[in-house]
């Protein structure tokens, strides 16, 4: 069964057990019992749905999925909530999690879950860490209901009851504020400190605009994610889970609003697209990138030969690229049309020679990394050895007795291969045979995004470069 298929409409049937009494009158000898007066029979009681969902803060988890016995509900992506479960009785459940394998196949994470199920309730499976270490806490929350006072009259119709979880992983801790929109958060203390996987009592607050959540380190008032001003939605349980952003610019953590028929995002996250350049061309000790008239100022900067620049932020847009020596703004090392969009991570390696034939190749770079699923991306940046094969070997292996990861690799492209965590050895061959044109290149592959560059140094001889980015080691 493969997961993104399994998600079924939970049907429930109250059975009815229907007692009949059979008088036979035929019978001459059967005395008919005098009448008893009968208790009218109770009401039965029609116990309250209670309502499941998974709510997901492994930080390198891929999609995830609950199952309840043989059901399977819609997954949950990092930093969401799953469909729901709705059950009608008072039991005790399990449940499993699930993600999809490399096959298509459900592959459990994690199973044995004991669910307690009451009346009336709202419960969450949180489940945070790591993919390799993954943690569970329940949520049990009573379904909403608006506060009153001892004779039933409504106190608050804008009622809300808000409470925190820790779904991040890159701190360990963090202050919260929630404070209406124009409070100096100098002038007053956190709302909550959240540790990574706590979830906080429920408070209530006045559904209301004009309320802003801001988060900073512990006892610090550097603001790691300010939601700007917004409306909480009224008369409702929501849960703020706060998890790591892995996207583009400078934000590092997004809130996520979750309740009962909503899974939003709290706040504008600034989204630009990111580059950085990576220089290997030969002959140019140190190069400037400019984004079209080479009169302005560059966008990069006395690039060092062999060196990665950080990455910049930029508006989306389709640029003309130009690059100089460095401080020589009129000789033109290399220009193409590049196209970064928003939200998009992008490296442009330089290669080739400034003496003769330059290339740019645009590499896509991921955003979070996944355990299951580590991709191994190896560019060909050396004009001198024409296409290639590359093989990726575990401890032992060899060329001769494994197949290319990455076979026919053309200058000037790149390739990407599915690896496992642990010690490889990146080796190139001559494309359709074994003989080893560079290599075996040392490879700690780790949760992250490796990049591997078959480059030249400035003698010509092959050489590489390896890059592990966003790792969370």
């Amino acid at each position: 069964m493969k997961p993104k298929y399994l998600c079924w409409i939970l049907g429930l049937a109250l059975l009815l057990g229907i007692a009949g009494c059979d008088d036979d009158d035929s019978s001459p000898n059967t005395t008919t019992p005098p009448v008893e007066e009968e208790e009218e029979p109770a009401t039965p009681v029609t116990p309250s749905p209670a309502l499941v969902r998974l709510l997901h803060a492994v930080v390198d988890a891929p999609v995830l999925f609950p199952r309840i016995d043989e059901f399977v509900v819609g997954g949950a992506a990092y930093g969401q909530a799953s469909s729901s479960f709705q059950f009608d009785d008072n039991d005790t459940r399990t449940v499993e999690i699930l993600y999809e394998g490399t096959e298509s196949e459900p592959v459990v994470l994690m199973d044995g879950i004991s669910l307690p199920i009451g009346d009336d309730r709202e419960v969450y499976v949180l489940v945070y860490g790591r993919f390799d270490d993954p943690q569970v806490a329940i949520i049990d929350n009573p379904s909403f209901s608006l506060p009153t006072d001892d004779d039933g009259n409504v106190l608050d119709e804008n009622a809300v009851d808000v409470q925190f979880v820790g779904g991040f992983f890159q701190y360990d801790e963090v202050d919260v504020y929630l404070t209406e929109a124009a409070t100096d958060i100098a002038t007053v203390g956190p709302t909550v400190t959240l540790s990574q996987g706590e979830v906080t009592p429920q408070v209530e607050y006045s559904a209301d605009s004009g309320w802003r959540i801001r988060v900073t380190p512990v006892g610090e008032q550097t603001v790691l994610f300010d939601s700007e001003s917004y409306t909480m939605l009224r008369a409702r349980n929501t849960v703020y889970m706060l998890t790591d952003y892995f996207g583009t610019g400078d934000d590092s953590l997004v809130l996520n609003r979750i309740g009962l028929g909503v899974s939003s995002v709290i706040g504008v996250i600034a989204a630009p697209a990111d580059l950085r350049v990576a220089h290997f061309i030969r002959n140019a000790p140190a190069v400037d990138l400019y984004f079209g008239d080479t009169n302005d100022t560059p966008e990069f900067d006395g690039i060092p030969y062999g060196t990665v620049t950080d990455y910049e932020s930029f508006a989306s847009q389709g640029v003309s690229v130009n690059v100089t020596p460095d401080d020589d703004n009129l000789t033109f090392l290399h220009e193409q049309q590049l196209v970064i969009g928003a939200g998009q991570r992008r490296t442009l390696l330089l290669s080739g020679d400034a003496n003769g034939v330059t290339e740019g190749i645009v590499l896509a770079d991921g955003d979070r990394p996944l355990a299951n699923a580590i991709q191994l991306q190896v560019a060909h940046a050396a004009p001198v050895v024409g296409d290639i094969d590359v093989y990726v070997l575990e401890p032992g292996e060899s060329v001769e007795g494994s197949d290319p990861a990455i076979p026919d690799l053309e200058y000037p492209l790149s390739g990407i291969a599915p690896v496992l965590a642990g010690s490889r050895s990146v080796v190139f061959t001559q494309r359709g045979n074994k003989t080893v044109v560079h290599g075996p290149v040392a490879l700690d592959v780790v949760v992250g995004f490796p990049t591997v560059i078959l480059t030249q140094d400035g003698d010509g001889a092959l050489s590489t470069r390896v890059l592990v980015d966003r790792t969370l080691e």
